[in-house]
Protein backbone atom coordinates (compact mmCIF):
# COMPACT_ATOMS: atom_id res chain seq x y z
CA UNK A 1 0.00 0.00 0.00
CA UNK A 2 1.63 3.23 -1.15
CA UNK A 3 1.31 6.24 1.54
CA UNK A 4 1.10 9.65 -0.42
CA UNK A 5 2.90 12.51 1.31
CA UNK A 6 1.69 15.70 0.83
CA UNK A 7 -1.31 14.49 -1.46
CA UNK A 8 -5.26 15.26 -1.27
CA UNK A 9 -7.64 13.18 -2.02
CA UNK A 10 -10.19 13.88 -4.46
CA UNK A 11 -12.83 13.48 -1.85
CA UNK A 12 -11.21 16.03 0.76
CA UNK A 13 -12.68 19.25 -0.75
CA UNK A 14 -11.82 21.35 2.74
CA UNK A 15 -8.10 20.43 2.33
CA UNK A 16 -8.25 21.61 -1.25
CA UNK A 17 -9.11 24.70 -0.26
CA UNK A 18 -6.95 25.76 2.70
CA UNK A 19 -3.68 25.05 0.29
CA UNK A 20 -2.64 28.22 0.32
CA UNK A 21 -2.94 32.04 1.59
CA UNK A 22 -5.85 34.01 0.05
CA UNK A 23 -4.59 36.82 -2.56
CA UNK A 24 -4.88 40.53 -0.64
CA UNK A 25 -8.47 42.18 -1.55
CA UNK A 26 -8.00 45.50 -3.22
CA UNK A 27 -8.97 48.68 -1.97
CA UNK A 28 -11.66 48.97 -3.23
CA UNK A 29 -13.54 45.89 -2.27
CA UNK A 30 -12.00 46.48 1.29
CA UNK A 31 -13.61 50.25 1.62
CA UNK A 32 -17.01 48.15 0.46
CA UNK A 33 -16.61 45.42 3.19
CA UNK A 34 -16.32 48.37 5.70
CA UNK A 35 -19.05 50.62 4.38
CA UNK A 36 -20.93 47.25 4.50
CA UNK A 37 -20.03 46.61 8.22
CA UNK A 38 -20.92 50.18 8.93
CA UNK A 39 -24.54 50.23 7.68
CA UNK A 40 -25.11 46.51 9.60
CA UNK A 41 -23.93 47.69 12.66
CA UNK A 42 -26.10 50.97 12.14
CA UNK A 43 -28.49 49.15 11.23
CA UNK A 44 -28.57 46.25 14.03
CA UNK A 45 -28.29 49.13 16.36
CA UNK A 46 -31.49 51.21 14.71
CA UNK A 47 -33.16 47.55 15.03
CA UNK A 48 -32.36 47.53 18.75
CA UNK A 49 -33.58 50.97 19.54
CA UNK A 50 -36.85 50.62 18.18
CA UNK A 51 -37.57 46.96 19.72
CA UNK A 52 -36.27 48.63 23.34
CA UNK A 53 -38.66 51.52 22.55
CA UNK A 54 -41.45 49.52 21.74
CA UNK A 55 -41.08 47.36 24.73
CA UNK A 56 -40.33 50.12 27.37
CA UNK A 57 -43.41 52.15 25.84
CA UNK A 58 -45.64 48.37 26.60
CA UNK A 59 -44.70 48.13 30.01
CA UNK A 60 -47.44 49.19 32.72
CA UNK A 61 -45.38 51.90 34.53
CA UNK A 62 -45.31 54.01 31.31
CA UNK A 63 -48.55 55.57 31.88
CA UNK A 64 -47.13 57.15 34.98
CA UNK A 65 -44.80 59.08 32.62
CA UNK A 66 -47.05 61.15 31.36
CA UNK A 67 -48.49 62.21 35.05
CA UNK A 68 -45.13 62.64 36.04
CA UNK A 69 -45.04 64.98 32.93
CA UNK A 70 -47.90 66.89 33.79
CA UNK A 71 -49.41 66.27 30.82
CA UNK A 72 -53.06 66.59 30.73
CA UNK A 73 -54.84 63.53 29.36
CA UNK A 74 -58.52 65.12 28.50
CA UNK A 75 -59.82 67.60 26.19
CA UNK A 76 -61.10 69.30 28.82
CA UNK A 77 -57.41 70.07 30.63
CA UNK A 78 -56.30 71.32 27.07
CA UNK A 79 -58.69 74.33 27.21
CA UNK A 80 -58.00 77.26 28.83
Amino acid sequence: MEEEEGGVDKEDVFLAFAQGPTPPRGTLRRALDKAFFIFLAIFLTLLMLETLCKLLCSLPWAMFGDWLLGIPQNEEELEL
